[in-house]
């Protein structure tokens, strides 16, 4: 099973990296079995994006302030996915991205290529995050660009290792927790009414 999945791993990011002009690649399906949890389970859906940011890596490892930094900076290169897709038999905590752009053009050229992840459908509703500092920054094509940031071989910024993947026993990989689930305006609004009803009673 594992072969089955390095190898279907191995031909995706190949085929990515032949159709599109400059591509990253990222992928924990190999040989670490490093599974994505929460609080020690595995993650299914989420999200999962490259891209690069002017946040500092002092924001950016603090649980409390890691989020808002991103939200403030994040310029995603490619389009996103999330952890469990076909791509990865849909195995709970693991992915494979290959995100495809132009790396020569700002806000990319010569930046940091970074990974994040969250246990939320996007950055902003993601109670749990992980971020990865990669070794290399991106750059034009001549002729292609091609780049790699990975959990378990690059700076892990925000996460750490930690708990037993769910396949074989071996290490996983867990997310770090950075509060409540930022609320919708609806939800922030009722939660306000609420409390002012609460309060009206109690000087009743």
């Amino acid at each position: 099973m594992l072969k089955t999945i390095f190898s279907s791993i191995l031909s995706l990011l190949a085929i990515a990296g032949l159709a599109s002009a400059g591509v990253v690649n990222s992928s924990n399906a190999t040989a670490s079995l490093l599974e994505v949890q929460v609080n020690g389970v595995g993650v299914v859906g989420g999200f999962l994006s490259v891209g690069t940011t002017a946040a500092g890596d002092a924001a950016l490892s603090d649980a409390s302030t890691a989020q808002g930094a991103l939200l403030a900076d994040w310029n995603q290169f490619g389009d996103d996915t999330s952890f469990g897709t076909p791509g990865v038999n849909g195995l709970a905590g693991f992915f494979s991205i290959a995100a495809d752009g132009n790396g020569g053009v700002a806000p990319f050229n010569g930046n940091t290529i970074y990974l994040i992840g969250g246990n939320g459908s996007t950055l902003a509703n993601s109670s749990s995050l992980f971020i990865i500092k990669g070794a290399g920054t991106f750059g034009p094509d001549l002729p292609l660009f091609s780049g790699s940031v990975n959990i378990g071989t690059d700076e892990a910024l925000l996460g750490a290792i930690g708990g037993t993947n769910g396949l074989n026993g071996g290490d996983a990989f867990q997310m770090a927790n950075v509060g409540g689930i930022i609320p919708e305006p609806g939800v922030s609004i009722l939660a306000l009414f609420s409390a002012g009803l609460l309060v009206l009673r109690r000087r009743r």
